[in-house]
């Protein structure tokens, strides 16, 4: 993954927009890129992970002019490479070779997470993968138009504006005005007719699938893990794939606080199955600390926000001094199989589960998305998330409501899956808590709060900007 930055203007201040970019440098460490001109600076850092190839890229054609650069991971570009005879040498090549050739429409070919910038002549293009991994941000104001990878190195010109994963954004540099294009999302398909023996080994087919696609292109990497389903699911794959990995799990503990439940879990999971496991526990002192660095990341106060983010960030950190590139999580799951409590009050009005699985899909890059990819390219450290990948959501969104949920259990189906492949029924039946009980972490809040003299963790998250 990378970082990308460009600003359009007749009064463009050259060091601000490289103190700017400075903001964001952190997301590549493999090279740098710019393009500056009187009217428009482009600056690029590359986190290469498929070939080396320095951006931006440009080229020209019948005298018009193109120029491109992207942050993205795209894993069908071999096959689209050869299916169009395009000669590209990586992904982000392939990518900018296939608007050159096919045009925007081309990206709904695609197999994987992007955010690009393209411009042709007098028209900017802006646009990202249909459920927002990748983060885009711009600000449009009267005399400028910027974009950059995260919204904190915009803020000197504005208000950033998130651009949403449905949206086209096209810029004209002459008339200086924008026009917005919706995509369509994903639709919830035919109801499968398939006996539960079927659905489970469909789904040990796309877990395959999903899993390959993302490991094939690195030796080692990390898991983000809590020893819940999800994490256990995507490490004991890997381990059966002959797959080199670490898994990360960060708790807080200090004083009279109980162990952490998603340290302890991870640790039974772990030595019983047999996965390589790195573990880090925060003291309160240390804890404070890190809340500083996280809310400055994440762009946030938010409770939640800051509590989920915690012991990513740990993992993350972990992960970058273990020189590890690319940190794996669980991330999707409950939206694919019914994991919350309001799939569950659905369920008991006999309403569509499938359709607020899709709801909570379509708002996963505002909710979780945007944090966790800036959480960990705050390391350099690239995350992936196989639940996410889009046939396996087409399929998981035709699974019947009755395979997913009832009174007694969430991710029925999931949990069928984990037991065939050989995961013990102790670990696939085990109910997870949310992250920021689980690792104790919202205690930590807790208690920094009232150290402090704060009424509340919202009026201790505040005074720490």
């Amino acid at each position: 993954m990378c970082g990308i930055f460009g600003i359009f203007g007749k009064n463009i201040n050259k060091e601000q927009a490289v103190q700017s970019f400075a903001t964001i440098q952190h997301r590549g460490k493999d090279a740098v890129g710019k393009i500056e001109e009187k009217e428009r600076i482009l600056l690029h850092c590359l986190h290469a992970i498929v070939g080396n190839v320095k951006q931006p890229l440009t080229t020209e054609k019948n005298a018009e002019r193109s120029t491109f650069m992207t942050n993205c991971e795209i894993y069908n570009w071999k096959e689209l490479n050869t299916k169009y005879n395009l000669i590209a040498n990586n992904d982000a090549e392939l990518l900018f070779k296939l608007l050159e050739n096919k045009g925007i429409n081309a990206i709904e070919e695609l197999d994987g997470v992007f955010a690009f910038f393209y411009q042709k002549e007098d028209i900017v293009i802006l646009g990202r993968d249909i459920l927002g991994e990748k983060p885009l941000c711009y600000v449009f104001e009267n005399d400028l138009f910027a974009f950059a990878s995260e919204a904190k190195a915009l803020e000197i010109y504005g208000t950033p504006l998130h651009l949403k994963p449905t949206e086209i954004l096209e810029y004209n540099t002459e008339t200086h005005r924008i026009k917005i294009t919706e995509r369509s999302f994903f639709k919830i398909p035919k109801e499968t007719a398939e006996t539960k023996e079927q659905i489970v080994q469909k789904l040990e087919n796309y877990f395959r699938a999903t899993m390959q696609k993302r490991t094939e292109d690195t030796e080692h990497f990390g898991i983000l893990f809590s020893g819940g389903i999800d994490s256990t699911l995507l490490a004991f794959l890997c381990k059966k794939s002959g797959k080199k990995f670490t898994c990360y799990t960060a708790a807080f503990a200090d004083g009279n606080t109980r162990h952490a439940p998603d340290l302890l879990q991870a640790q039974e999971v772990a030595k019983k199955l047999e996965f390589p496991l790195k573990t880090k526990i925060l003291t309160l002192d240390e804890t404070e600390k890190v809340v500083k660095e996280v809310i400055k990341i994440i762009e946030t106060t938010d409770v939640v926000k800051v509590s989920v983010a915690l012991p990513f960030y740990v993992c993350a950190k972990m992960a970058a001094n273990d020189g590890h590139k690319v940190l794996f999580s669980g991330l999707g799951s409950e939206e694919l199989f019914a994991g919350y409590q309001r799939h569950l009050d659905v369920w008991k009005k006999n309403g569509n589960v499938n359709a607020e699985c899709l709801k909570g899909l379509s708002h996963l890059w505002e909710r979780d998305l945007y944090r966790d990819d800036l959480v960990t390219m705050a390391h350099t450290v690239e995350l992936r998330l196989p639940f996410l990948d889009y046939d396996l959501i087409n399929y998981a969104l035709s699974i019947p409501a009755k395979e997913k949920i009832d009174e007694k259990q969430n991710k029925k189906i999931l949990r069928e899956f984990a037991k065939k492949i050989g995961i013990p029924e102790s670990f696939a039946e085990r109910k997870k808590i949310a992250a920021q009980y689980g690792s104790n972490f919202d205690k930590a809040l807790e208690k920094l709060a009232k150290r402090s003299g704060c009424l509340t963790k919202k009026d201790f998250l505040s005074q720490q900007i």
